[in-house]
């Protein structure tokens, strides 16, 4: 870190610290003092009065005062606790990660169902501060030892002294506060009012402050991880998390269905293999893509590129794209690996069971839009993005390979060139075995500027890695990397029109968007006239108090910012292709935004 910047830094950030826990605990004592104040100073009844009126104040003041030194979250510990006798060969690992990193023992670990691992701090009052370390089974059953260790590495230097006290303060600080905001939203009383104004004035300032700084603690931790556990282990976990948590992602509905109720969990463990990556060139597309992301203004940590960079890793090493063998799962946990499995599958039958639940309402929904198609078919001729929806629908419910690739060719024979049914076609004779006449159809939609040539540039390096050509391949690819990184285009000829979404369709996305249009003013979902993937339009609720500040601070505006943050994170549970954008009063893509295109439950 820059000593020139990070005295600044590092003052203001300690600033807004110390703003947030005074005003917690001088606010708490003021309002706790309220009662005694009223009876010291109030005559007679009126005293006993002042007292009756004042008590809320106590219940609010005892709450922000104990808000500095909560023990916990109230989703605290949740998942399957870890006893030594559980696991001895993952505490084995700990024990020596902890030793190397001169960190402080754990308090307590819980095995989870996420793809993650993660240290938690919480503070009390008057008592030892409380480690607790989540760990995800699905993390230690796809990958290896060596690079689960140096994950769990990365998670101990944000406790351990090299990390420095400041840096673990700043980290933890933003998990709590985090955590405090979430737990207000979600228990609206009257007696936490005080505390809930506060804290929807001081958290978003407070992480936008130290958004920066969290970023470089986790370069931090990255070094220090590799440091203990080397570099080439430590860009193994990093590059393997990504393309695994692709993996297991793509797997997880058939996992959902391997049983019911659904096991996914167990259904896991007992599998040696997922179905993709299905070599180290698709891999290494996979891991072309994910380096092209980057780091977006409200990410807590950095891109995967700029962690290999900090790191000095090369992206071209040899790619850990398979299935570990044996995973850290197999070798910590050995005997107890199967039970566990079911122990997680039994705590969390729940939510497995929503999952697979909405799976299966997914699928309804494209049965019936793939069954509207066939009936407009009947009717009339379809458009040519029609019949590539109805192609691909066809290949995906039923699995009917030929019957897709015959309704692409249709389609061509009426829209010749149409880059949706090229794309299509060329789905349909890689999955028949036809690679070179897949390739072909793909160097065709190439051309043409839309939706597919992007995924038509990836496919097309898949194809020339797999046949050798290594210089081929790398031009594909700095051509597809180039076009993911080139801004949205938001040109008002292009033309869009409301979406054409069944109501299930339309239910379905509004039920996963709805803690975004809680806040929104409102969301349209549009289709580009010339065809491609959806667009999602929000338009962030405003405030002219909020524009006046915004003027004279020259802060963005924090409505504007939590519409940004909840679109990050449901986004990914969209099975619809969209792009998005937030849009402010007097944008002209509003002119877009009829009725027809909002995003609402059907009536």
């Amino acid at each position: 870190m820059d000593n020139r910047r990070a005295n600044p830094q590092r003052w203001r950030i300690g600033a807004w610290l110390a703003l947030g826990d005074g005003v917690l605990l001088a606010g708490g004592a003021a309002l706790c003092a309220l009662p005694l104040l009223a009876w010291a100073l109030l005559p007679g009844a009126a005293a006993l009065a002042g007292v009756a009126l004042t008590l809320p104040a106590l219940v609010s003041g005892v709450i922000m005062l104990r808000t500095p030194f909560s023990a916990a979250p109230d989703t605290s510990e949740e998942g399957l606790p870890l006893r030594r006798d559980d696991a001895p060969g993952l505490f084995e690992a700990l024990d020596g990660i902890r030793d190397a990193m001169a960190a402080p023992p754990l308090d307590a670990i819980y095995l989870d169902g996420e793809f993650n691992a993660a240290i938690r701090q919480h503070r009390r009052l008057g008592g030892k501060t409380r480690n607790v370390l989540w760990l995800g089974l699905p993390l230690l059953d796809m990958l290896s030892p060596s690079a689960c260790r140096a994950i769990l590495a990365h998670e101990y230097a944000h406790i351990a002294q090299r990390h420095g006290r400041y840096a673990g303060r700043v980290y933890f600080a933003r998990l709590q506060w985090q955590e405090v905001a979430r737990r207000l939203d979600r228990r609206r009383r009257l007696s936490s009012a005080p505390l809930r104004l506060f804290v929807a004035w001081y958290v978003p300032r407070f992480l936008a402050v130290s958004l920066d700084f969290a970023r470089q603690c986790e370069v931090q931790a990255d070094a220090e991880a590799a440091r203990v556990c080397g570099q080439p282990a430590m860009a193994e976990a990093l590059s393997a998390m990504a393309l695994q948590w692709r993996a297991l992602r793509d797997a997880w509905p058939a996992l959902l269905a391997a049983s019911d109720p659904p096991r996914p969990y167990a259904a896991l463990a007992a599998r040696d293999a997922l179905a993709a990556p299905a070599d180290e060139a698709e891999a290494r597309v996979w891991l072309h893509a994910a380096l092209c992301a980057t780091t977006a203004d409200g990410d807590t940590h950095p891109s995967l590129a700029d962690r290999l960079a900090a790191l000095a890793a090369d992206p071209a090493r040899p790619l850990p794209w398979r299935r570990a063998a044996p995973t850290a799962a197999q070798a910590w946990l050995s005997g107890q690996r199967a039970s566990l499995a079911a122990r997680l599958d039994a705590c969390c039958a729940a939510q497995s069971a929503d999952e697979a639940a909405q799976v299966r309402q997914e699928r309804e929904a494209l049965t019936a839009q793939y069954h509207d198609l066939l009936r407009k078919r009947r009717i009339r001729a379809l458009s040519a993005d029609e019949t590539a929806r109805c192609a691909w629908l066809r290949g995906t419910l039923d699995d009917d390979v030929a019957g897709a690739a015959l309704l692409a060719e249709d389609g061509l024979r009426l829209a010749p060139g149409h880059p949706a049914l090229l794309a299509q076609l060329a789905r349909c004779r890689q999955r028949e075995g036809h690679p070179r006449e897949a390739a072909d159809h793909w160097l065709r939609v190439a051309d043409h500027a839309g939706p597919e040539q992007l995924p038509s540039l990836r496919q097309l390096s898949l194809a020339a890695l797999r046949a050798g050509d290594h210089a081929l391949a790398e031009d594909y690819r700095r051509r597809a990397d180039a076009l993911q990184q080139s801004p949205p285009r938001a040109d008002a000829a292009d033309g869009y029109h409301p979406h054409d979404l069944s109501p299930a369709e339309l239910g379905k996305l509004a039920d996963t968007l709805d803690p975004l249009l809680r806040i929104a003013t409102g969301a349209w979902l549009l289709r580009p006239a010339a065809g491609g993937r959806y667009r999602l339009l929000v338009l962030a609720r405003d405030a002219a108090l909020l524009r006046l500040i915004g003027r004279l601070t020259g802060e963005p505006s924090y409505l504007r910012r939590d519409c940004e943050q909840l679109l990050g994170r449901l986004l990914p549970r969209l099975r619809l292709d969209v792009e998005a954008d937030i849009m402010a009063a007097g944008d002209p893509r509003l002119a877009w935004c009829v009725e027809q295109a909002r995003v609402r439950r059907p009536a």
